[in-house]
C-alpha cells in the first residue's frame, strides 16, 4: 500500500512539466520501469503497476528522448504499450502513453523495432477505434511515426486498414490533428508499390484525395499532393525500365481519371509560384513557403503526367 501511494505521488508530481527532467535524473523513470519485473501480481500490485506505467507516460510525453539512456528508452516501451492495451486504463492514461510512444518512435529504427516487437502495431491499431477522439488522434500519430517499418507497411497494405486512414484523413473538420496525421501516413506509405496499388482500389480514394486538395488547409493539401506525386511515379510490378515506353501504370491512370491531375493544372494556372496569392492572403512566412512548395509539387505532378 505504501508503494502504491509513493507511485501515485510521483505520478502527480510528473503533471508539472518543468520537473520531469529532474525526476528522470533522480531515478524515478528507472524505478517505475522496474515494476514490470513482477510475476502474477495481486490486484493491489496491478493498480500500483498501472500507476507506475502512467508515471512513465507522463514523464515521457514532452521529454526529449535523446536525453534518455538507451536502456531507459527501450525499457519504457513495454510498460507504455501495456498501458495502452490495458482495458482498465483511463482515456487520459492511454492518451499520454500513446503520446510517449509517438515521442519514442521519433528516435529512429531501434525504438521503432522495439515498439513493433511489443505487439505495438496491433495495439495502436486497436486504439485507433477508441471512442475518445484524443486517443484516436494520438494512436494515429503513433502509427504514422512507425512508418516505414516493414510490419507497419504490411499492416497498411491491407485495404481494411487503409480505409480507416482515408476516413480519418477526410474528417479534418471534426478532428484536424488526427486528419493531418492520417494524411501524413498515407503520403509516406504511398511510396510503397503494394500500398499504392491498394490505395487506388479504395472506393473513397478519389473523394478523400479531392477533400485533401480542396480543403483550403496548406498542411493537408501538401500531404495530399505528395500522395498524388508518389502515385503518378509508381510503376506496375511487371513494368520494365524501357525508357518510358511501358504502358501507363494503374496508379497513374487512376489519378488522371479521378481528375486529380486536372486539379493540379488549375492550381498551377491560378497561382503560378504562389507568391502573389500568399501576399494577397497575408500568409505568415511559414505559410508562404508552404504555398510555394505546394505549387512546385503540383508542377512536378503535371510534368510526370506529360
Amino acid at each position: 500500500h505504501t508503494q502504491e501511494l509513493l507511485v501515485v505521488g510521483m505520478t502527480r508530481m510528473a503533471i508539472e512539466e518543468s520537473v520531469r527532467g529532474l525526476m528522470v535524473q533522480q531515478g524515478v523513470l528507472t524505478a517505475c520501469i522496474k515494476f514490470e519485473n513482477g510475476d502474477n501480481p495481486s490486484e493491489t500490485a496491478k493498480k500500483t503497476l498501472r500507476h507506475a506505467r502512467h508515471c512513465i507516460a507522463k514523464l515521457l510525453v514532452t521529454l526529449n528522448p535523446s536525453l534518455l539512456t538507451s536502456s531507459q528508452r527501450m525499457g519504457a516501451i513495454k510498460p507504455l504499450v501495456q498501458l495502452i492495451r490495458d482495458n482498465e486504463s483511463s482515456d487520459l492514461q492511454q492518451f499520454e502513453a500513446l503520446m510517449s510512444v509517438t515521442n519514442l518512435a521519433s528516435m529512429g529504427d531501434e525504438t521503432k523495432n522495439r515498439i513493433v516487437a511489443e505487439k505495438g502495431v496491433g495495439t495502436l491499431s486497436y486504439a485507433m477505434f477508441s471512442e475518445h477522439e484524443s486517443v484516436r488522434q494520438a494512436a494515429t500519430e503513433a502509427m504514422t511515426n512507425l512508418v516505414p517499418h516493414p510490419d507497419v507497411m504490411k499492416h497498411l497494405a491491407d485495404p481494411e486498414h487503409l480505409r480507416l486512414f482515408f476516413a480519418f484523413a477526410a474528417d479534418y473538420q471534426e478532428n484536424f490533428p488526427c486528419a493531418r496525421a492520417a494524411a501524413g501516413c498515407l503520403a509516406m506509405a504511398s511510396q510503397d508499390p503494394k500500398i499504392a496499388t491498394a490505395m487506388v482500389q479504395i472506393k473513397t480514394f478519389s473523394e478523400t484525395t479531392h477533400v485533401l486538395l480542396e480543403c483550403g488547409n496548406l498542411e493537408l493539401m501538401h500531404r495530399g499532393l505528395i500522395l498524388v506525386l508518389n502515385l503518378v511515379y509508381q510503376q506496375d510490378a511487371n513494368d520494365k525500365d524501357d525508357g518510358g515506353k511501358s504502358p501507363m501504370s494503374k496508379c497513374k491512370k487512376t489519378v488522371i481519371e479521378a481528375g486529380l491531375v486536372a486539379f493540379c493544372a488549375a492550381y498551377v494556372e491560378s497561382y503560378h509560384d504562389g507568391q502573389k496569392a500568399a501576399n494577397d492572403l497575408q500568409f505568415s512566412q511559414a505559410d508562404q513557403a508552404l504555398m510555394a512548395t505546394t505549387v512546385d509539387i503540383a508542377k512536378e505532378i503535371l510534368q510526370a503526367c506529360e
